[in-house]
């Protein structure tokens, strides 16, 4: 019993420790663009493009929440329900804030 328990626990370690040794020699791999001239090469055009296409289309996704979060609001007004005011106004809010978060997205400095 205690031998095979021994050898479960240095199996355990060996997976462990290799698996550990695997992630960094992947995590730390040094990956660098030709030209280093300021941008234009294709791979960070194709960066610039992919992100800017989200951007947008999340930018959107967001004015659209805010937008039924507006009519969940007028539609409470309607009925005067307290809990669904609150929760038009939260997802309203909700939907701005993703907008403005896509809106200012320069701050982030995504292109380097």
């Amino acid at each position: 019993m205690k031998l095979s328990t021994k050898k479960n626990k240095g199996a355990k370690l060996f997976v462990s420790v290799a698996a550990a040794a695997l992630m960094m020699a992947v995590c730390t791999v040094v990956a660098s663009a030709a030209g280093g001239g300021g941008g234009g090469t294709g791979a960070e055009a194709a960066y610039r493009s992919t992100i800017e296409f989200f951007i947008t289309w999340i930018r959107r996704v967001g004015m659209m929440v805010a937008f039924v979060g507006g009519i969940m609001f007028a539609l409470a007004i309607k009925n005067d329900d307290a809990e669904r005011k609150q929760s038009g106004l939260i997802t309203m809010v909700a939907g701005f804030v993703v907008a403005a978060l896509c809106a200012a997205s320069s701050m982030f400095n995504l292109f380097g």
